[in-house]
């Protein structure tokens, strides 16, 4: 009898010792497999060239919008417009290790050697508006800037019933973006309106403030004027400003590029005869929509043009 009672208490002792350890176990493990599961925050940066300007306004807005809907932490930093200051933004961006890159350059020459340090260390890029011209990138977002001038020289072509004399504000010195606005607005006039004479052509860099001088000088020069065509709608703004102090806003049309939140209201007051909207919205949360992808370690288009949309006071909402 005795010998039974010591073997039941054993086996008792071990069945006890069993239980306990399974169940101090039980928590650990659980916790490992939560952590296991969860899934790392991702962390992206975008490089702006100017928050000055209402269309990158609109675009970072957009992405901060997208990228909290998205569970994206995304980090902006503003440039000001300065190439040097991005360079040395986007390097402090790769110093925080971003799982990727969205670079809007200020100078697509310029942005080259920072992009080249993000392919060293392994930081995919996407470019939007401007290209970067050297390094490696898995996607650029843009629209298609020639026809951005093409739209703009019909309405222009139809406005002035294919007679009249243009100055025209070009933006940021070989940009490509300026480029090939310029060059569909030249090569539209000069193929379906020979009446047309663009009695000069100067760059305002993209910017509401020298739009403004520039245009004044272009009025002294140009007694006669029918129109102004401006690569973007802050030069535009500038030109608007320009003229009606001019008092001269009853003779001379003013097109510009981007339908800007202040560009509309000049639609719809007649400041401007047309804009070209390009979404930087949509361009934007389709950039952070490639960048998912990209981090997923999914194949992306290398270019993406966002459609156009000509406005103008008949149309513009």
């Amino acid at each position: 009898m005795l010998k039974k009672v010591l073997v039941l208490l054993v086996v008792f002792t071990m069945c006890s010792a069993a239980f306990i350890g399974c169940a101090e176990q039980a928590p650990e493990t659980g916790a490992e497999g939560e952590d296991e599961g969860a899934a790392e925050e991702i962390t992206i940066g975008f490089a702006v060239s100017t928050l000055a300007n209402d269309f990158f306004v609109t675009m970072n807005d957009a992405g901060q919008a997208a990228a909290s809907e998205m569970g994206i932490n995304l980090i902006t930093l503003d440039a000001q417009d300065s190439s040097e200051t991005q360079v040395t933004q986007i390097e402090d961006l790769i110093t925080q290790q971003v799982d990727l890159l969205i670079i809007n350059p200020v100078d697509s020459d310029a942005v080259g050697t920072a992009v080249m340090e993000a392919n060293d260390a392994g930081i995919p890029v996407i470019t939007v508006t401007r290209p970067s011209n050297s390094g490696e990138v898995v996607q650029h977002l843009d629209i298609d800037n020639k026809e951005a001038g093409i739209l703009d020289a019909e309405q222009l072509i139809a406005d002035l019933e294919g007679e009249g004399k243009v100055a025209i504000l070009e933006g940021i010195a070989g940009a490509p973006s300026a480029a090939d606005r310029q060059a569909g607005f030249i090569e539209k006039l000069e193929a379906d309106a020979p009446g047309i004479e663009v009695t000069t052509s100067l760059t305002a860099n993209y910017s509401r403030e020298e739009g403004a001088t520039v245009t004044e000088d272009i009025l002294q020069s140009n007694p006669e004027l029918d129109a102004i065509y401006a690569h973007n709608d802050e030069m535009a703004l500038g030109a608007v400003r320009a003229v009606a102090a001019a008092n001269r806003q009853d003779e001379i049309k003013i097109y510009g590029i981007d339908a800007t939140a202040d560009a509309i209201e000049a639609l719809k007051t007649g400041e401007m005869a047309a804009t070209i909207q390009q979404q930087p919205d949509i361009q934007m949360r389709t950039a952070l929509e490639s960048a998912v992808k990209v981090l997923n370690g999914e194949s992306v288009e290398p270019l993406i043009n966002i459609p156009l949309k000509l406005l103008t006071k008949d149309n513009v909402e």
